[in-house]
């Protein structure tokens, strides 16, 4: 089989697998999708109903927290659907377009890891110990890095933060209300 057969292939398996709501990970036997494998998350996630957590990650409700290993269940074009695996609870991020200019493949590997951040020596136990304690809150606060802000409150939606580059991060609070974090020198010098 040649490489432009091959990739023919996957580009027309992959069209007809989004085209019906089927798993976008399915194509491939080569190429091992998430689908079934352990990840962490290595961002705070908020919802409401566990079902129907917003790829926008709305600020209200409860917090699945930053290191809790999850298995994925399945990735499709518009949803992700997951398994925390200490309590069993299962939820569904949904990601739509008109907020997050990002496919649900993309917000998957933002908001999970293969590696556990909260392990010794992994990402999270190079921060402060101020940073450490807003982590676990799910708070942003003044002083801290745009690392420590993505895993205390996520990834602002693209939508209104195209780039992580600008020295203005939009989130949203809920439907309503945006908070917005503001970095001089790479670290936050207000958040409102």
């Amino acid at each position: 089989m040649t490489i432009f057969t091959r990739n023919l292939m996957l580009s027309l398996v992959f069209l007809i697998s989004t085209g019906f709501g089927m798993s976008v990970f399915a194509a491939d036997e080569e190429e091992e999708g998430p689908v079934g494998k352990i990840y962490y998350t290595q961002v705070n996630i908020w919802y409401e109903k566990p079902k129907k957590i917003y790829g926008t990650n709305y600020h209200v409700g409860a917090i699945i927290p930053v290191g809790t290993k999850v298995k994925i269940k399945d990735v499709r074009s518009s949803k992700l659907f997951f398994t925390d695996e200490k309590s069993g609870t299962k939820y569904a991020i949904i990601n739509k377009a008109k907020h997050n200019n990002i496919s649900t493949t993309e917000l998957l590997n933002k908001w999970f890891s293969k590696e556990d951040v909260m392990a010794p020596g992994g990402k999270f136990s190079k921060f402060t110990e101020k940073e450490q304690k807003a982590i676990k809150s799910g708070k942003v606060e003044v002083g801290m890095s745009r690392e420590a802000v993505l895993m205390a409150y996520g990834y602002p939606p693209t939508i209104r933060t195209p780039s992580l580059d600008t020295d203005r991060w939009t989130y949203w609070r809920n439907r309503w209300v945006t908070q917005v974090a503001d970095f001089k020198d790479n670290k936050v010098s207000g958040f409102r």
